[in-house]
C-alpha cells in the first residue's frame, strides 16, 4: 500500500459510547498521518453526537443497527443533515458512491467487515475476530490482554506509523455550552460538586445503591459535598432509591439531569465538577475526557482493557482479584461478589489522596 495514494479513508466503529470516546485518539492518529485525506467515520446516532465538529473528521456517517444499548435512541437529539442509515444494504450503496482507499474496521463484527467488503473499499484494516480475516485485506490480531485504544493504533502501526496516546477531545458548540451553564449555576461554586453516575447497560457492572447512599454520606459529611446525577430519564427511579438510603439525603444539594441532556452537554456539565465517581459506563469515559478526577469502580470488567483515556483517572476494584474476575460479564452470576465485596469505606479510603485536593480546592475558591 502507497500511503501517499490514500485520499479518502473510512473508520467503523459504531455502537457504544465508551468506544466511540476511545476512537477519538485514533481519529487524531490518522489526520496526523494522512494530513491530506477525506476522513469520514460510520458510528451510530447517539454515540456519533460525541464527534461532531471534531476538525479531524470531514463527515459523520450514522449508521443505526441496533436497538440494544438503552442509551441508543432512534430519535436524534440535536440538529444534524446527515442522513441516518437504518438499512445494511443502502448503507452498502451509499458507500459504494464514495469510493473511499482504505478501511479501518475498529468494530470486531462479521457484518463490519462485511460492509466494507461490499462497499468496495481496496485496503480494509481490521481485527482477525468472527472468522472475517478473508474479508480484510490487512488482518490485525485483537489482542484482549491489552488495552483497547492499544488495540485500535495497532491497525495504523501494522502501516509502520508510529502512534501517540492522546487525550480525547469533543467539540461542543455555543448553544450546547450556554445549556449547560444554565444548569451548573444551581450548584454552590464554593462547595465540592461530586457526580455520581451509578448505571450501567450491564447490571453485574453497578454497585448496590446503598453502597452509593453510604459514600454520598461520607462525601457530605467531610466536605459538605454536592451531587449530580446524569443519564437517561429511565435512570432516575435509580438514583431515588440511592437516595432512600441516605441519612443527610434532606440536607443534600441534588443537581438530577436524568433524561435532560445531551451527551455532549453532560460533557460540559462534567468539565464544570470537581470529582466523578462512576460505575464502568460510557458516562466514565465522558468524564475522563472532560478532565476531572474520575474513579471509576470495576468488578466484571477490568481498567487493563477499559480504562478512560484521561489525565486523572483512577481505577478501583478489589486488590485481591476473585478466581472468576475478570468475567467480562460473560458468565451468568447469581451474587456478583465482585461488586458487593468493593464495600463504602475501603473506596472512600481508596479516595484518600484526593481528600486534601478538594480542601484545598474549596479554600482557594473561597479566598
Amino acid at each position: 500500500m502507497d500511503k501517499n495514494q490514500i485520499k479518502k479513508i473510512l473508520i467503523l466503529r459504531y455502537r457504544f459510547i465508551g468506544d466511540t470516546i476511545l476512537t477519538i485518539p485514533f481519529i487524531k492518529n490518522v489526520r496526523k498521518n494522512f494530513p491530506d485525506a477525506k476522513i469520514d467515520i460510520l458510528v451510530s446516532p447517539n454515540s456519533g453526537e460525541l464527534l461532531e465538529n471534531n476538525p479531524d473528521i470531514n463527515n459523520v456517517i450514522y449508521f443505526d443497527n441496533s436497538g440494544f444499548h438503552k442509551y441508543e435512541r432512534r430519535n436524534i437529539p440535536w440538529d444534524v443533515s446527515a442522513e441516518i442509515y437504518n438499512s445494511f444494504l443502502d448503507c452498502v450503496k451509499s458507500l459504494r458512491k464514495q469510493r473511499y482507499d482504505l478501511a479501518f474496521i475498529l468494530k470486531r463484527s462479521f457484518s463490519s467487515a462485511l460492509l466494507a467488503s461490499l462497499a468496495g473499499i481496496k485496503y480494509r484494516i481490521g481485527f482477525d475476530t468472527e472468522l472475517r480475516s478473508f474479508l480484510l485485506t490487512h488482518p490485525v490480531k485483537y489482542d484482549q490482554n491489552i488495552h483497547e485504544l492499544d488495540n485500535f493504533l495497532n491497525c495504523l502501526e501494522l502501516l509502520d506509523i508510529k502512534t501517540k496516546k492522546y487525550v480525547p477531545e469533543i467539540y461542543p458548540n455555543q448553544k450546547e455550552e450556554a445549556k449547560a451553564n444554565g444548569f451548573l449555576i444551581r450548584l454552590d461554586r464554593f462547595k465540592p460538586k461530586v457526580l455520581i453516575h451509578a448505571t450501567s447497560a450491564h447490571p453485574y457492572k453497578m454497585w448496590p445503591k446503598r453502597y452509593f447512599a453510604n459514600l454520598m454520606d461520607s462525601l457530605f459529611e467531610h466536605f459538605e459535598a454536592q451531587f449530580v446525577f446524569t443519564g437517561a430519564k429511565i435512570d432516575k427511579e435509580v438514583y431515588e432509591k440511592i437516595l432512600n438510603w441516605c441519612r443527610n439525603k434532606n440536607k443534600f444539594k441534588i443537581l438530577d439531569l436524568c433524561g435532560l441532556t445531551s451527551i455532549r452537554e453532560c460533557y460540559l456539565i462534567y468539565r464544570g465538577l470537581d470529582l466523578a465517581l462512576c460505575v464502568d459506563s460510557g458516562n466514565a469515559h465522558l468524564a475522563a475526557a472532560g478532565g476531572i478526577p474520575t474513579y471509576i469502580l470495576y468488578g466484571p470488567t477490568g481498567p487493563e482493557r477499559w480504562l478512560p483515556a484521561g489525565k486523572s483517572v483512577f481505577p478501583i476494584r478489589l486488590k485481591q482479584l476473585l478466581p472468576c474476575q475478570p468475567c467480562d460479564v460473560k458468565v451468568k452470576c447469581s451474587h456478583v461478589s465482585c461488586m458487593k465485596l468493593l464495600t463504602p469505606e475501603l473506596v472512600f479510603g481508596k479516595m484518600g489522596k484526593l481528600k486534601k485536593e478538594i480542601l484545598l480546592k474549596s479554600f482557594f475558591k473561597k479566598n
